[in-house]
């Protein structure tokens, strides 16, 4: 049985991949500029998902978010939001 997360985290990559390919009647086509926004939203992806591991492990473990103070490195990354 697959997480929540996963399920979010593959549904994240198949529009990020869907958005950048043209469909055609044998499969998908992808321009080599097409290539590149794909590896950077990919990227952009896994910036955001390890920032909010981070966040969460600071969450469990007492840290600034959950004695209600902020943390300047939640929400700072200049990232793409999926």
């Amino acid at each position: 049985m697959s997480s929540a997360f996963e399920g979010a985290t593959r549904a994240a990559i198949e529009e990020i991949i869907q958005s950048h390919a043209q469909a055609s009647k044998f499969g998908y086509v992808v321009t080599t500029d097409a290539m590149q926004d794909i590896v950077g939203d990919l990227y952009a992806l896994f910036l955001t998902s390890r920032s909010l591991k981070a966040a969460g492990d600071r969450l469990l473990a007492g840290g600034p978010l959950a004695l209600g103070g902020s943390s300047k490195a939640v929400g700072t990354s200049r990232t793409r939001r999926f």
